[in-house]
């Protein structure tokens, strides 16, 4: 009797620690990135307006007049990023109106592991192909001196190193989208783990490992993009 009382108290803590490690849904990124890419927008292109009237420099861009200032490019590199970020802004905000809300729902990503789950999307899909699911990690490094935009042998840039990726296909005729699809991804044993943040820094030696789904879609085409958390080789255990 008191060996299934054991047996009975043991399972219950089995289950309260399957309960616990429970993954917690993640909401995809294209609402943030709508809203980040509007600041930067309105960033950029206050910076671009507020340039040549605090500098006093004419609106003249004819090369061969003499009171030309070359300077005047400045701002309008800063307003085509501006209109850039504002584009890649207005493109996930019809995503997010269009398509609503994607989760994730997966297990824990390790090195060596397997790291599984389903995306459900808050709407029924129709796309008019098949869904990609693709997982891959990035490593940002320098290159060059300790000095960013300097010059000489102090100059150096930052670039993004593509580590490890895997891409699968779901039939999207095998699924429904709003129920989950699925995917399974087996992480190589010399996996990096996660280092600074899941968004882009121009730090060296940051990894960042992207989860996205995709779909081909009458008009804008479905696009989920999420940040996995890549554990050490001991966080598993």
């Amino acid at each position: 009797m008191a060996l299934s009382r054991e047996g009975v108290a043991m399972g219950r803590t089995r289950n309260r620690r399957t309960t616990m490690q429970a993954p917690a849904p993640v909401v995809d990124a294209n609402a943030a990135n709508a809203s980040s890419g509007y600041f930067l927008a309105a960033g950029m292109g206050l910076i671009g307006i507020l340039i040549p009237w605090y500098f006093e420099l004419p609106l003249n861009f004819d090369v061969t007049d003499r009171e030309f200032n070359p300077l005047i490019f400045i701002p309008v590199v800063f307003l085509v990023i501006a209109f850039y970020a504002l584009l890649k802004a207005i493109r996930d905000t019809l995503r997010v109106r269009k398509f609503g809300t994607t989760t994730l729902i997966a297990g824990t990503a390790v090195p060596g592991g397997r790291f599984e789950g389903a995306v459900r999307s808050s709407r029924d899909l129709t796309p008019n192909g098949d869904y990609t699911v693709q997982l891959k990690c990035i490593r940002t490094y320098r290159v060059g001196g300790p000095v960013v935009n300097a010059s000489g042998t102090q100059k150096s840039t930052y670039k993004d190193d593509l580590k490890w990726r895997e891409t699968i296909v779901v039939p999207s005729t095998s699924v429904r989208s709003s129920t989950g699809i699925p995917f399974a991804f087996q992480i190589p044993p010399d996996a990096l783990p996660s280092r600074g943040p899941p968004i882009y820094e121009r730090v060296h030696g940051n990894v960042r490992w992207i989860l996205t789904v995709s779909a081909p879609m009458q008009g804008l085409n479905y696009y989920a993009v999420f940040a996995i958390e890549m554990g050490g080789p001991s966080h598993g255990q």
